[in-house]
């Protein structure tokens, strides 16, 4: 087997060029994922490359790439202070991180991670979020930091997700009685506003003319500024290129209740998994049905009728996902702290001890003020 060479690409050009690479190495890694695509992570260094820089960490065995470790550098101020930090590329919108190889081919994954060791003068904070748990990424990074003294902090968070069925009746068996209920129950009220109709997007249909909708319904949504924003918008339209270009990623789904569209739910499809990654309605649609639930039950009925294997609700602990029965899986945000640079110890330090302390200080002392004040109201 032929030596590794370790390259750090920073061109937008260079990253252009190894996408065939890219997408053959993605089949093989561990993690799986449109967030990991190069799809995804050109676009998104597209809009959102600005003051920062790219840092492709890439393993080499002769003309071949068997290994990428999609990162990227950023100046952050904390307190007055200037920290550099090495970032999974797509921060903060990926999901979903981890770095693509082989796992056949232990030596790689090494390699990435002693590049990382070899440049601490470039660093003072690397932070990975969204990696797998029990990924071998995970171990691997733990392993460095030991060996090298490296400030290890991690936070850990649930991704759920539901295994479809093929049909819904037989899916829908695992699903709580009462929650069955509250579903019907739901439909039943939408449908006496009107018809209830929910239109799916994919492929060469998911354009920017659909996207559109979806911008309409959110503007009377209960995050109504998210797509005011330029990058928001620019990100979409490079995704919808890409799709236009052989990749059919996105997945729009648009729920309307008498001719009018009232909610939308849009992620993408990878390997037969929908990963669904945001949704609203139109805060206007009369209360007492629960549109969200009318929703979430049509997308599903969708994606079984698709023959997709799985729906991933990605990040994020709301109520709703327990609804379904979930399963989960884990994964954690790592921040390792360089600890030759004060800068990065004084962040370690205040993030581990000194933040949790006046957060707890601050909520003693306004239990203290609740104690006085029911003493006071208690002795008036």
């Amino acid at each position: 087997m032929s030596k590794l060479i370790i390259k750090n690409i920073q061109d937008a050009e260079t990253f252009k060029s190894i996408q065939k690479n890219w997408d053959q190495l993605l089949a093989d890694s561990p993690t799986k994922s449109v967030f990991l695509t190069w799809e995804w992570l050109y676009s998104w260094w597209k809009v959102n490359g600005n003051n920062k820089e790219l840092w492709l960490i890439t393993a080499w065995r002769g003309d071949e790439i068997v290994g990428i470790a999609p990162l990227m550098r950023e100046t952050r101020k904390k307190f007055g202070l200037s920290l550099h930090a090495i970032v999974n590329l797509g921060t903060p919108q990926n999901d979903v991180g981890g770095f693509l190889f082989n796992p056949k081919d232990v030596d790689v994954p090494h390699s990435l991670f002693n590049y990382l060791d070899q440049n601490k003068d470039k660093w003072d904070i690397v932070e990975l979020n969204e990696f797998a748990s029990n990924g071998p990424e995970h171990n691997l990074l733990e392993n460095l930091s030991l060996n090298n003294r490296l400030l290890w902090r991690e936070e850990k968070n649930s991704h759920y997700f539901i295994t479809l069925e093929n049909n819904w009746e037989k899916f829908s068996e695992r699903l709580a009685r009462k929650f069955r209920y509250n579903l019907r129950r739901a439909l039943r009220l939408a449908e006496e506003i009107g018809k209830v109709e929910i239109e799916h997007f994919s492929g060469n249909t998911a354009t920017w003319e659909a996207f559109q909708t979806v911008i309409e319904i959110n503007r009377h949504a209960n995050y109504p500024r998210l797509y005011n924003s330029p990058s928001e918008q620019m990100l979409i339209k490079e995704l919808i290129e890409q799709t236009t270009s052989g990749q059919s990623w996105l997945d729009i789904y648009i729920l309307s209740v008498n001719n009018k569209p009232v909610a939308y739910e849009y992620g993408f499809v990878y390997e037969k998994r929908f990963e669904d990654w945001r949704s609203g309605f139109d805060t206007r649609f009369p209360t007492n049905v629960s549109i969200g639930k009318v929703l979430a039950m049509q997308v599903v009925q969708k994606c079984i009728q698709e023959n997709y294997n799985e729906i991933d609700f990605l990040r994020g602990d709301e109520s709703y996902k327990q609804e379904w029965m979930p399963s989960e899986r884990s994964f954690s945000n790592i921040r390792l702290f360089n600890n030759g640079r004060i800068f990065a110890v004084f962040a370690y330090w205040w993030l581990q001890k000194i933040k949790p302390a006046l957060k707890k200080g601050r909520l003693n002392i306004n239990e203290k003020k609740d104690e006085i004040r029911d003493e006071n109201n208690a002795n008036p």
